[in-house]
């Protein structure tokens, strides 16, 4: 074989995994098909203390240090969940990302830019990739491997090589980074409402003073109850237009769009093969945040990965000891997300607006910036699982999903098909 490994995919959990990979001698081949690691930027950039010490990048990519949120109702009532703790940080995305492909280049991984895998297919012992070089057929080349990572988003083409479904849901997104004079420094904004972000949410995080990335996502699940069509673009506009003080003197510096898969993959591998990332749905149902759940998947990826080539053996059920790794890691985290998120799909703007009134008291304010983490939604859901409002939906929609929850969370339905995807 050529190589070890092939890991489709240069983003955060693609490099993670091949670090840890080449680490243990191993030769690892990263195929990232943009040009330059970590552009364009689709995310927001918002994290967790915790999630930067688990990538072991630099505090250099620190931007702004934010101390809570201002959550906006539809009624434009506003819950302040401001603090005195930090609870994330802003960073520099796109060097954050190139930051951890230079950890993958120091411990022995070849990372290749332009470089997009459009063909897979088995060959004994291994698989063989055919890459395109750029934007020209000319310039494809092949490469053989006993293992390949797919590390390449939520369209994975490993996912597809090997049949499994697709996530239960996508979230469309558009988002900037924009000039924001009267941007509150040290405080996220978070918007609800489906005139704007119908099944999610819109945002504004401050970078730096005067600068902000601002954003909003649909689903296509949320479109559908809002009874509002439309793509992230134009609900951003509406957002904008809805909130006039606040977005005065907007002036959008890049914009950029993404997908969020959201789900609980039933199965992350198969013969020769593994997923980590967007590409096995390790993202937060509440949030989207893939950083943290991606990066402790990469961690247990490259584990796998590891015992599979010290054991030469590339099985299935070999390989399936990954799926359980991270599951019992990270997969109550999803689980618990996704069934909090289905009662939120099934909430009108009046019935969230009631909620925000109900939460807007000193007591639950206290709960909330005590046990809020960027991380593990699960310890805030589970005591405001109590709210009368959010329990009796909880219990009603919550248990039915549960009952009915496991093919809906992993994206099959009855007839083992996933459903559609998104709003375009």
């Amino acid at each position: 074989m050529d190589y070890d490994v092939l890991v489709v995919g240069g983003g955060p959990s693609g490099c993670a995994t091949a670090r840890d990979i080449a680490a243990e001698g191993f030769k690892v081949f990263v195929a990232e098909e943009h040009s330059v690691v970590g552009e364009p930027l689709q995310c927001s950039g918002f994290i967790s203390s915790r999630a930067l010490q688990l990538s072991r990048v630099s505090n250099r990519v620190i931007l702004n240090e934010l101390k809570g949120a201002l959550v906006y109702a539809p009624d434009n009532r506003i819950l302040n969940l401001v603090g005195e703790r930090i609870y994330g940080v802003a960073i520099d995305r796109v060097a954050f990302d190139q930051e951890l492909a230079l950890q993958a280049e120091a411990a022995g991984a070849e990372l290749h830019s332009s470089s997009r895998v459009v063909h897979l297919a088995s060959i004994p012992g291994g698989i063989k990739a055919r890459i395109q070089k750029g934007c020209s057929v000319s310039t494809e080349q092949e490469v053989s491997c006993r293992l390949v990572i797919g590390a390449d988003g939520h369209s994975s083409l490993v996912a597809k090589w090997l049949g499994l479904p697709h996530p239960s849901q996508k979230v469309s997104i558009y988002s900037a980074e924009v000039e924001l004079p009267s941007t509150n420094e040290q405080v996220v904004e978070i918007f609800l409402g489906q005139w704007f972000a119908p099944g999610w949410f819109a945002w504004v995080i401050p970078t730096r003073r005067g600068l902000a990335r601002v954003g909003t996502g649909v689903t296509k699940q949320g479109a559908f109850s809002a009874g509002r069509p439309g793509c992230a673009r134009q609900l951003f506009t509406s957002l904008v237009e809805a909130h006039p003080d606040i977005f005065k003197g907007l002036r959008v510096l890049k914009s950029t769009g993404g997908v969020l898969p959201i789900g609980l993959m039933a199965q992350s591998y198969g013969p020769h093969a593994l997923l980590v990332g967007d590409a096995a749905c390790h993202t937060k149902p509440i949030s989207g945040g893939g950083l943290y759940l991606g990066l402790e998947a990469a961690r247990l990826c490259a584990e796998a990965a590891v015992s599979s080539l010290k054991a030469n053996d590339y099985s299935s059920k070999f390989l399936s000891r990954y799926q359980r790794d991270w599951e019992g890691k990270v997969g109550k985290e999803i689980s618990c997300g996704f069934m909090h998120r289905e009662v939120f799909l099934n909430m009108s703007d009046q019935e969230i607006s009631n909620i925000i009134t109900f939460l807007d008291t000193p007591h639950w304010r206290r709960l909330i910036l005590k046990y809020a983490d960027l991380d593990y939604h699960s310890i805030l859901a589970s005591k405001l699982a109590l709210a009368p409002l959010w329990a009796q939906r909880f219990l009603i929609n919550g248990l039915i999903s549960f009952v009915n929850g496991y093919s809906r969370i992993t994206g099959k339905s009855s007839k083992g098909t996933a459903p559609d995807g998104f709003v375009e």
